[in-house]
């Protein structure tokens, strides 16, 4: 009996135990029920700066984008543009009104023929400011950069191409049935059309093609042929095939994954599963490992794509010192291929003249070496040695070096911005996570995948970054938020970290901008001081930024700066930018502003590229508005305000004054000084590759005795006397009151704006209810503008609160 009761109650426990997992396997149901459900797409839809790389390059006929691409390598494209064609007589047909800012391709908004009845020549807006003539001696850079434009055009080429094998291996249709299907009505001739038959084919057979079904073996070696296409376009540039992917549609979406299944060692296939493999969105970092990547390379150390791809995902994991490492590695690589095939070139070339018998004298062999500088003796020497081609009426035009075969290769200029993005991004998480440190708070994913921002913090210590507090972003300078935010960023060691990172990415970002010439344009503007140019320039930029309501500033008369175009050349001009904040440097931004603007409104990159939407631009601007509209000190008169108290000269009502329409544009010889600033940091000058001045040039206009850029205040005043570190910090404050003065002005225009136009709604209502109509009661359409800047605003601001800007208050 006491074994029988024992065996009883053990029945119990084990029914007890099994109804307990029934009701937490129910429990667990549901809560998976009400669980949102997670969006999964791939991983190469979340890659940075895809927005830079939308174009007409996407959708043009491949055989028009390679013309396009033989004319930008051409120098005599841009020579013959000089050439206008006498002026027709003229009619009376209507001509739409140009759009005040239209240059370039983007104002030939009507493409018909002369003979067409629509329109004629006259139909035609005027021809655009003529592009600034190269310094003698020096090549006319391509209007875009060749390394990127043959970048896109070998991507299309081959995704086109993959696109059309993966249509066949999914529907066994053979080319000849594919190609008759293409040639279909509504296909276009495009494998992406006939891709949403997918083996159903509507149009039948036709007769042209065999239907007969593929092998297993056919269909695997069609998607393995495809997979390689995309690793190699991949290899090219890795945002702008994710950019070219994505218009594909779900033809690429498993199409790795399949080849894998019959061959998983396939280096190509992992290499691109990596990047369409499903994810949940907004959270890469945390489903995204580097071990794919790390096996690749361990295999392929040569693949230095592979490099790239792993520095990006260290990005997106917060590893940022592993991804400048990769970065470097594949950079160091990259110049090394360059400097060998180089010399094997070099090699080639004296064996062949050699063997034609060719002599010379010892010595000689190195004297027209000039390493893009202009020789002692003028330019002749270089004009004689440099690669010519043929021009309009028989004339050498010069090569640029960036479109002769010992180029450097795209990668080259790709791991210089993404190392100098790495590098102001690992200072941006170094103090937004000393922040969270010392809120007292923990960073952790949202839901929906948003960033936690610092002007939003909820249970934090000391509430994070105030928004419209005139004390500043932190409040009060004696107020304990300050205090202990200075206690923290302003340690002397941490402070260094941080500056030094901020000066590694400006370097790198010059690095990167010195790749691409710029050609000056005559210098206009020059009567205007600092503060009218700086006006110019916000004016400018925020005209330019996406989304931005605000008319542009009038056109300036004298030629554009005319500069190579590169998808990320604005973000890196701005990313500069953002450096200058970061080091207090106000002195040194105001040129470097006034040049930036002025070059971002020159750039041209149709009928290629689309404008980028840079999020450097977006919230550099957002600081500023930000500062504006919350640091007191930072908006009171300047130096230059009591003689500028009149209207500013580009604001003069008059259209044919040259200070209502020019920009300042400040020639740059390539002087040693020049040369030696730069280097020092004081300016943002670099030369191109063939000595021109670099896209990134900023001529210092404030005294040598202020700060460079390298040199924050604080920096001068513990090396120099009291007296020198307060006139330093006394001229940085009056910078940071002319870089903020036309921002502030522009704000009290818009509440002013809104205030009469909130009065003008009141007035119309009452009036309507009065006399009982209803036409002034319709709904203005509601201005939805979504801000494009990201968490960084907050921390830069709380950086610049803690270490800057009480230091200037002190001398307010």
């Amino acid at each position: 009996m006491p074994s029988h009761s024992k065996k009883k109650k053990k029945k119990k426990t084990k029914k007890s135990a099994k109804g307990k997992d029934t009701a937490k396997g129910i429990s667990e149901q549901d809560q998976e029920r009400d669980r949102p459900p997670v969006l999964c797409i791939s991983r190469n839809k979340h890659w940075r700066y895809i927005s830079s790389y939308h174009g007409p390059w996407l959708q043009l006929p491949l055989e028009l984008l390679e013309s396009l691409l033989l004319l930008n390598l051409d120098p005599a494209t841009l020579h013959a543009a000089d050439t206008r064609l006498p002026s027709l007589p003229p009619n009376n047909i209507s001509v739409p009104p140009q759009r005040q800012r239209d240059r370039g391709f983007a104002s030939l908004s009507d493409y018909s023929p002369p003979d067409s009845p629509r329109t004629t020549f006259t139909a035609l807006p005027p021809p655009p400011s003529p592009f600034p003539p190269p310094r003698p001696g020096k090549a006319t850079p391509p209007p875009i950069d060749p390394g990127v434009f043959r970048s896109v055009t070998h991507i299309r080429r081959l995704i086109d191409e993959a696109a059309e094998l993966s249509v066949r291996a999914s529907s066994g249709l053979s080319a000849a049935a594919l190609g008759s299907m293409r040639g279909g009505p509504g296909m276009n001739g495009s494998a992406w059309a006939t891709a949403q038959s997918l083996g159903l084919n509507p149009l039948g057979d036709g007769g042209n093609g065999r239907n007969v079904a593929m092998s297993a073996m056919r269909v695997h070696r069609l998607r393995a042929l495809a997979v390689q296409k995309l690793a190699a376009a991949y290899k090219a540039d890795e945002i702008a095939s994710s950019v070219m992917v994505m218009q594909g549609g779900s033809v690429f979406d498993d199409i790795a994954e399949r080849v894998l299944k019959v061959d998983p060692n396939d280096v190509d296939a992992r290499y691109v599963h990596f990047f369409h493999e499903k994810i949940p969105s907004r959270q890469l970092a945390e489903s995204t490992s580097t071990q794919v990547l790390d096996e690749l390379i361990a295999e392929n150390p040569h693949r230095l794509e592979f490099f790239r791809t792993r520095g990006i995902v260290h990005c997106f994991r917060d590893e940022y010192a592993l991804a400048a490492k990769d970065f470097t590695h594949a950079l160091k690589e990259a110049r090394a291929l360059r400097k060998a095939r180089y010399a094997h070139m070099n090699g080639n070339l004296g064996d062949k003249q050699r063997g034609k018998g060719a002599k010379k004298k010892k010595g000689k062999a190195g004297g027209s070496k000039t390493n893009g500088q202009a020789p002692p003796n003028g330019t002749s020497a270089s004009a004689e040695g440099a690669d010519t081609t043929d021009g309009p009426g028989s004339e050498s035009v010069m090569l640029h070096p960036s479109v002769l075969p010992d180029a450097p290769e795209p990668i080259e200029p790709q791991c210089l911005f993404l190392r100098a993005a790495a590098y102001l991004q690992h200072a941006v998480f170094l103090i937004e996570d000393a922040i969270f440190k010392l809120e007292g708070i923990r960073k952790v994913p949202s839901v929906d995948g948003a960033e936690m921002r610092l002007c939003y913090v909820e249970n934090g210590r000391y509430g994070g970054v105030e928004i419209g507090n005139p004390d500043g972003p932190l409040g009060n300078p004696s107020g304990a938020k300050l205090q202990a935010y200075r206690a923290v960023l302003a340690e002397p060691a941490f402070r260094e970290h941080i500056v030094t990172l901020v000066k590694k990415s400006m370097r790198d970002h010059r690095q990167f901008l010195s790749h691409f010439d710029t050609l000056e344009g005559a210098p206009g503007f020059a009567d205007a001081d600092i503060a009218q140019r700086t006006e110019y320039a916000f004016l400018l930029s925020e005209s330019l930024r996406p989304g931005s309501q605000s008319s542009p500033p009038p056109v300036p008369d004298a030629p554009p700066m005319f500069t190579t175009y590169h998808p990320l050349l604005v973000e890196s001009h701005f990313s500069i930018l953002i450096g200058y904040l970061m080091l207090g440097d106000f002195p040194g931004l105001l040129p470097a502003f006034s040049r930036t603007a002025a070059l971002v409104d020159g750039l041209e990159g149709y009928p290629v590229f689309l404008p980028p939407r840079s999020m450097a631009q977006a919230e550099f601007v957002e600081v500023l508005e930000r500062l504006a509209k919350g640091w007191r000190n930072g908006i009171q008169p300047h130096s230059l305000s009591r003689a500028n108290s009149k209207q500013l000269a580009i604001e003069a009502p008059s259209p044919r004054s040259p200070k209502a329409k020019a920009v300042h544009r400040i020639p740059t010889p390539p002087t040693p000084e020049m040369d030696a600033s730069c280097a020092s940091g004081s300016s943002s000058h670099a030369f191109g590759v063939n000595g021109s001045s670099s896209s990134s040039c900023a001529v210092t206009m404030h005294p040598s005795s202020s700060s460079s850029a390298y040199d924050t205040p604080s920096a001068s005043a513990s090396t120099s006397s009291d007296d020198e570190s307060r006139e330093d910090l006394v001229e940085a404050l009056d910078a940071a009151r002319i870089l903020l003065a036309p921002v502030a002005k522009r704000q009290r225009e818009k509440a002013q704006r809104a205030a009469a136009e909130k009065a003008g709604a009141g007035a119309g209502a009452k009036n309507s209810n009065g006399s009982g109509g209803g036409s002034n009661n319709a709904k203005k359409p509601l201005n939805i503008n979504i801000p494009l800047h990201g968490p960084r605003v907050e921390i830069v601001l709380a950086w610049m609160a803690a270490v800057f800007l009480c230091e200037l208050d002190s001398v307010a």
